[in-house]
């Protein structure tokens, strides 16, 4: 088994493992900014791409293979393709270095169990980059849920756009090497969430229009612990109106984690919604980099505490088999404007 050093309190060595746009524009400022980490390595297929992030900094090593970070670091963040999370997060997890990896934890839940094994084999912390959580509206909601002020919920609508909202420079995001489309890099996020704030989602049907390739457009239908519905709409096509609907017996709650960030409050029949939202400077300042400034602090809290991160493994791995359940119940998300049936019906109608 490997020995796991304890770096007591020195700045944790940090390797930042993928050097592509969601390294480049989150994961790197949040490093730099931190006085908790040293980056001391960078690792990329393209070397040129490391290169280029590695003079921000001084005396970084950079690496085109995750293998030689053994020994040289104690945590790393690894932001590669969907494809490479579980490969080399199983090698590192295995030599003993920490791991944030991005969400999705990984395509499907064999993947994630690999993970979490080579983690519990080399005494290492697995942290999931599930960054929602770490918006001051999630924390709020969370909090709202457990107190329950409005009473059971009965149903639970939710619309989200994700079009140009996760920024990338490889082709694999749109490939079916990444596991899926819009579920698995978007919809992920959403799921998580809603277990977090809700409790266990069963899956009761899908649709997407993927036909062959990964889907742009998915409609999920989910069921609560005690039956209530849960609808879930996601798009890269068109814009929606970015919030989650949750109604209630004694009235209806309405949250925008990001964009918009706002709480609406109905209670009973009351036409007018309070509206507000959760007050937090820094945020608002800098809102990803505080998010994913956070994210980095949790996890490296749990490294100094040996303790569970806010998003471990099990969670993340739930997250993933959902998606995987969905697309184990896929049905074509038939829209009339894709299918030239529809319009013939149509016709033989008018006439």
């Amino acid at each position: 088994m490997p020995d796991v050093v304890n770096p007591g309190n020195r700045p944790l060595r940090v390797a930042l493992v993928g050097c592509g746009a969601v390294a480049e524009h989150y994961h790197f400022p949040a490093l730099l900014a931190s006085p908790e980490v040293d980056v001391v390595a960078l690792v990329d297929t393209s070397i040129e791409r490391a290169r280029t992030f590695a003079r921000q900094l001084n005396a970084l090593q950079v690496f085109s293979n995750h293998a030689d970070l053994a020994g040289k670091v104690d945590l790393a963040v690894v932001a590669v393709p969907n494809a490479l999370h579980e490969p080399v997060a199983v090698d590192l997890l295995a030599a003993g270095v920490h791991v944030l990896v991005e969400k999705p934890m990984a395509r499907t839940t064999v993947e994630c169990e690999r993970m979490i094994a080579a983690a519990e084999a080399g005494q290492a912390v697995l942290a999931v980059g599930h960054d929602f959580r770490f918006f001051p509206v999630a924390s709020f909601a969370r909090d709202w849920f457990a107190a329950a002020p409005l009473g059971p919920i009965r149903r639970v609508d939710v619309r989200q756009s994700a079009g140009n909202r996760w920024p990338s420079v490889a082709a694999d995001a749109l490939s079916r090497s990444a596991g899926g489309g819009v579920l698995m890099a978007f919809g992920v996020h959403l799921v998580d969430l809603l277990c977090w704030w809700l409790g266990e989602l069963r899956v009761v049907a899908y649709r997407d229009d993927a036909v062959g390739g990964v889907e742009a457009e998915a409609e999920c239908e989910f069921a609560l612990v005690d039956g209530a519905p849960v609808h879930i709409e996601l798009s890269r096509l068109r814009n929606m109106r970015d919030t989650f609907i949750v109604e209630c017996a004694r009235g209806t709650v309405e949250i925008g984690i990001h964009e918009p960030a706002v709480v609406r409050v109905s209670v009973g029949t009351a036409s007018s919604p309070l509206i507000g939202n959760v007050p937090d400077a820094t945020f608002e300042r800098a809102p990803l980099r505080t998010v994913f400034g956070r994210q980095l602090a949790n996890v490296v809290a749990a490294v100094r505490e040996s303790r569970a991160p806010l998003v471990g493994g099990a969670e993340g791995r739930r997250a993933v088999g959902l998606v995987e359940a969905c697309y184990a119940v896929r049905q074509p998300l038939r829209r009339p404007w894709h299918y030239p049936e529809a319009y013939s019906a149509a016709w033989q109608a008018t006439e």
